[in-house]
């Protein structure tokens, strides 16, 4: 099965709703469709309090999964609350109005690595980050929203539940 394929059916499995709202279990896994992922980007939300969430819901991540080298983009703001520590940390200097100030110098550091997994944590679009995930890589994981299609080819879609805690552990199992 090819990748456009598989893609197709991890997006269309998580779009698809159980009308009881039975928990649905899945056997789906990126890191089992060839090699385990080695090298993955995770860039975390710009939103204080979603930012807050998905620290707290990654915060094993790289203890779990050590053959992966992970790279997290984070704001700079809430570095100070940002708990992992294994893994490359690039920090978005934000101004007044939220454009990211070192954009450029981050977006020419991320270039040079080859990444196997975009993962965007951010609930809704943020049209800001759009540079960061549309970098070469195989696969592209966030959630939905009116330009999902366009960035990523495996998305969630947690407008039912709307518990991002469920969403990231969604895409935890996915690694």
């Amino acid at each position: 099965m090819n990748i456009k394929a598989y893609s197709s059916k991890i997006k269309n499995f998580f779009s698809s709703s159980d009308k009881e709202d039975k928990k649905l279990k899945s056997d789906i896994s990126i890191s089992k469709t060839s090699s385990t992922p080695k090298t993955i980007l995770v860039i975390f939300p710009l939103d204080q309090n979603f930012f807050r969430v998905a620290s707290y819901s990654y915060r094993n991540l790289p203890y779990d999964r050590r053959m992966i080298e992970f790279h997290y983009i984070i704001n700079n703001n809430f570095s100070d609350s940002f708990s992992l520590r294994r893994g490359a940390i690039y920090k978005m200097n934000l101004d007044s109005k939220f454009n990211i100030i070192n954009k450029s110098s981050l977006l020419s550091d991320l270039n040079k690595i080859n990444f196997d997994v975009i993962i965007d944590l951010n609930i809704h679009y943020q049209e800001k980050l759009e540079d960061f995930i549309i970098q070469q890589s195989n696969y592209k994981i966030g959630f939905k929203h009116k330009k999902s299609d366009f960035l990523y080819n495996v998305q969630l879609d947690i407008s039912k539940t709307q518990i991002a805690e469920n969403g990231y552990q969604k895409i935890l199992d996915l690694i």
